[in-house]
């Protein structure tokens, strides 16, 4: 079956594809009202990510206690030579939760030195990415950018139908520590499925480390992280048009160690209740949390493990000199 996409020509180094195939806002109420109605509550992470959302987590990657931007950064700058080298031959870079493309800089810039144009497919919920593609633009020639709008599993089947060249598929910050580690598996599955014989995956992993440094991270002093999970409720009102209290919540997380992995809560403050769009009742009573986010830890271990069981083969990867993050290079 065809992917499902609206083409839009910004300029002549500028296409932007509109997933389609999904009433996006009716899904989103649909997902948060069985959300709210399990036992335990939870809110899938996915939705952190309208327009604020990914405004506030850009913000989070800047904070002084939140190392995993800057460190993968690191380790990018300091190894994207060895990451071209590796990929010799392709001039096409696909980037699943591209947001700003600060860090895909480093990557792209190593690719332009070996004198080929370079295209690169950008893939965000958010169109974040038509400001952050006109920059890239602006900032180097010989490259071309198709980016986009969409959920991952769509954007692939694009991918797979419109760019059937050799590639390399980037999937940086961690961002697989926030699928659980069964649905991670079933995830890159997905990737791998949508590869051909010589594409290639990069894929970042944050690394079990000191709780004290873990905690930190998801509780910034300035509370950018607080605000981008209450954010969640502010979604829900404008969507819902209603009007939830925020201040009857307050952020909360903290690593679980059993389950290797920073744990996200909203915790209502009092008992509480409400409707959404005729649902019927949705009650808290107080200390009761909705679970919005798992951002899982790796070790060396659990990272082979993940790749034997999806199809996947390491083939380099490379660490900080702090051992907090590490990005491996993958084929099928």
């Amino acid at each position: 079956m065809p992917a499902e996409y609206e083409k839009e020509h910004i300029n002549d180094r500028f296409t932007l594809y509109h997933a389609g195939g999904n009433d996006n806002g009716s899904v989103f109420a649909e997902d948060v009202i069985k959300g709210l109605k399990a036992k335990p509550k939870t809110i899938s992470p996915k939705y952190f990510y309208d327009d604020k959302g990914s405004e506030l987590f850009e913000k989070i990657c800047i904070t002084p206690e939140y190392y995993v931007t800057r460190t993968e950064a690191s380790i990018l700058k300091e190894h994207s030579a060895e990451i071209a080298a590796a990929n010799s031959g392709k001039n096409l870079v696909v980037e699943l939760g591209s947001g700003s493309s600060i860090k895909t800089r480093y990557i792209l810039n190593a690719f332009i030195k070996n004198g080929l144009p370079v295209t690169y497919v950008p893939i965000d919920v958010s169109e974040i990415l038509i400001q952050s593609g006109n920059m890239l633009l602006n900032d180097f020639e010989g490259l071309y950018v198709n980016g986009i709008i969409g959920e991952y599993e769509q954007a692939l089947e694009i991918v797979s139908e419109v760019f059937p060249h050799s590639k390399l598929y980037v999937f940086l910050g961690s961002s697989i520590g926030n699928f659980d580690l069964p649905h991670a598996e079933e995830f890159l599955k997905k990737i791998s499925a949508s590869m051909n014989a010589g594409d290639t995956l990069l894929i970042g992993f944050d690394l079990v480390k000191d709780e004290g440094i873990l905690n930190a991270a998801y509780n910034d002093e300035e509370g950018v992280t607080a605000e981008f999970n209450l954010n969640l409720i502010k979604r829900i009102n404008r969507e819902f048009n209603t009007g939830i209290d925020v201040n009857n919540f307050e952020h909360t997380a903290f690593f679980n160690p059993a389950k290797s992995r920073i744990e996200m809560h909203l915790i209502s403050k009092c008992d509480q209740s409400f409707s959404l769009n005729g649902s019927g009742e949705i009650s808290f009573k107080k200390n009761e949390t909705i679970h919005t986010e798992n951002s899982y830890k790796f070790t060396d271990e659990m990272i082979k493990e993940l790749a034997l069981a999806s199809g996947l083969s390491i083939t380099n990867s490379w660490k900080d000199k702090n051992n907090y993050f590490e990005l491996c290079l993958m084929t099928r």
